[in-house]
């Protein structure tokens, strides 16, 4: 039986269309998943077309309206025009967009080596803020043109609590983490008006593909 707080919950999401990026695993996933059963139509966006299939599947299960609720989007979180068309994609579809969850990041580039930091391959740099920082950035530039013109919306970001305290060895992921912290907060100022709220969220580690990224850590000298 569901209490009141569950029952407000699913309320509020009825009906209400949110995006979610990095929604093939981990907190995206999780995030499509549980928007599903409390009524939200969802679009998950994600790079792996399996995972993204499999996912909007189970989302649909999840829906009492089915695969009508679910879109599925393949998309890269780093590229505008992919961002830009998944966005028209999503209004096209469903006719707005209320809630955006910006959960795509990567703790490191493939292979997930630790580099001590004079060592440190500006590709993986590149590789790990583009992802988390302008991926972020891009995914909810797509979105709020929308949002404004609604004269509402949710913008929610993942940070981590590696954006609070730096970590050995982390550092691309925490510089990302760090300014994704700075970027909700500007942005929640800026779109106040327009009865937009912006959020972040600040999970610890916890078992998902991300943390499975971790590699061996380089010995000292």
């Amino acid at each position: 039986m569901e209490d009141s707080a569950m029952i407000a919950r699913r309320q509020d999401l009825a009906g209400k269309v949110t995006v979610v990026t990095g929604g093939t695993s981990g907190i995206g996933q999780a995030a499509c998943l549980a928007l599903a059963r409390y009524g939200s139509r969802v679009v998950v966006v994600g790079r792996d077309l399996v995972r993204l299939e499999e996912t909007a599947a189970r989302v649909a299960e999840s829906h009492q309206l089915g695969e009508s609720a679910v879109l599925g989007f393949r998309a890269d979180v780093r590229s505008e025009s992919d961002m830009r068309h998944m966005a028209e994609a999503a209004i096209d579809r469903f006719g707005a967009i209320d809630a955006l969850v910006a959960s795509a990041g990567i703790l490191r580039a493939a292979g997930g080596k630790f580099w001590m930091f004079p060592d440190l391959p500006v590709e993986e740099w590149d590789e790990v803020v583009s992802t988390n920082l302008h991926g972020t950035f891009l995914s909810i530039r797509a979105v709020l043109p929308q949002m404004i013109r609604q004269r509402r919306g949710d913008v929610i970001t993942i940070s981590s609590k590696s954006g609070e305290r730096g970590i050995a060895f982390d550092s691309p992921y925490c510089a990302s983490k760090f300014a994704v912290i700075g970027l909700t907060q500007a942005l929640a100022e800026e779109v106040r008006p327009y009865g937009i709220r912006v959020q972040t969220i600040l999970p610890g580690p916890f078992e998902s593909g991300v943390w499975g990224q971790n590699g061996p850590i380089p010995p000292p000298g």
